[in-house]
């Protein structure tokens, strides 16, 4: 029985992780997802200690190896690779695992931002038209006739109020 061993990493995003799997030969369909930590299954189908809210099975990982797994905590996933396993999915497995992690967190943020940015433009177009009609609907109380012209992004209004 080979014994697990723990190592941190700086990956706290569930979504990039799964992705950086897939990258390295972990496709969604050989990775399960556990809102509650699941067991890890040893080489000889015997429950261990360790738990693991993302867990590779064995038979995916290979004929003699145990389950590899990874625990949400709020500084990031522990990693629980077995002794057996280590030489293949150790410290430059991990190395390589965050490093598709990174890109794929950074593509996220390029993403939110870029979302970010678009929804506040359409809450500044939202403004803008909303000010428009109350001036347009103020003018035409007190009388007054509207001009208006765009130039690209701007809005002129004139108002005209002829009295003789």
């Amino acid at each position: 029985m080979s014994a697990y061993i723990t190592l941190m990493t700086p990956m706290t995003d569930e979504e990039c992780l799964l992705a950086a799997l897939a990258d390295v030969g972990f496709d969604r369909a050989k990775v399960e997802v556990h809102a509650s930590p699941a067991s890890l299954v040893g080489y000889q189908g015997d429950r261990r200690t360790q738990t693991a809210n993302i867990v590779i099975r064995r038979q995916h990982v290979g004929s003699a190896s145990n389950d590899v797994g990874f625990l949400a905590t709020p500084t990031g996933y522990q990693a629980f690779v077995s002794g057996y396993d280590h030489p293949r999915f150790g410290a430059g497995w991990l190395t390589q695992l965050n490093g598709r992690y990174q890109a794929h967190a950074s593509a996220k943020q390029e993403r939110l931002a870029a979302e970010e940015r678009r929804r506040m433009e359409e809450e500044r177009q939202r403004l803008v038209e909303a000010q428009r009609k109350a001036v347009h609907e103020k003018a035409k109380k007190l009388g007054y006739q509207i001009k208006e012209s765009r130039e690209g992004e701007t809005i002129r209004l004139v108002l005209v109020k002829r009295t003789y």
